[in-house]
């Protein structure tokens, strides 16, 4: 995939959730799928760099599986995702890093891209709810300066505070700008818990 705009390398940070199974594969409703498959569904259309950080190692069929859409696995010690972001950055070599924790599994291509190629000459482009909160797991970066910020005095313990460290950043209405590109903001739902899974469940059988 060629842009006229920078090269982005987009990170999974995958957590206990992100090898799930999930039904009714978009291309093949014969076997389940993991969580990470219906992302990589979205992000390899919109990312030809593709980074999965995972301290626990994928079951072999589903790194088969996601073979075809170039994804590399880069294995951390557990971590925090900040912490594993911070492991896995120096195989980046994109002026621009999308980061996207993965539990995930309904992420749009349209909010990947709107975001991914949003940066411009902003350090990062950074989803924001009315209420405040900021998304900074669905979020791009500018590649050194995101690396400048990991390896500072306790960096990856600030990280999700990294929308009031930096001056200059740039925020995307969750609610006005991206409700346009996913009306239900399925982008956002992310499986925090067991009990989140019936509810992606339902979303996905209709």
């Amino acid at each position: 995939m060629s842009h006229d705009i920078q090269d982005v390398t987009c990170i999974v940070l995958a957590n206990e959730f992100t090898y799930f199974p999930l039904p009714d594969r978009f291309y093949s409703s014969n076997v389940d799928s993991s969580v990470l498959e219906y992302m990589l569904d979205s992000i390899w259309t919109v990312f030809d760099k593709i980074l999965v950080v995972s301290s626990v190692e994928p079951p072999l069929e589903i790194i088969e599986r996601t073979n075809s859409v170039g994804a590399r696995i880069i294995m951390v010690k557990p971590s925090t995702f900040a912490e594993a972001l911070k492991s896995s950055i120096e195989n980046v070599v994109t002026p621009i890093t999308f980061v996207i924790s993965g539990d995930r599994p309904l992420i749009k291509p349209n909010v990947l891209f709107f975001i991914g190629y949003g940066v411009k000459n902003f350090d990062c482009l950074i989803p924001k709810w009315s209420n405040g909160q900021f998304d900074v797991f669905l979020a791009a970066y500018r590649t050194d300066r995101l690396k400048d910020f990991l390896y500072s005095k306790n960096g990856s313990s600030k990280f999700e505070h990294i929308p009031n460290l930096l001056e200059n950043l740039s925020f995307v209405s969750i609610e006005g700008d991206l409700k346009l590109l996913d009306p239900e903001l399925h982008s956002f739902i992310r499986i925090r818990a067991e009990k989140d899974i019936g509810k992606i469940v339902k979303i996905i059988k209709g």
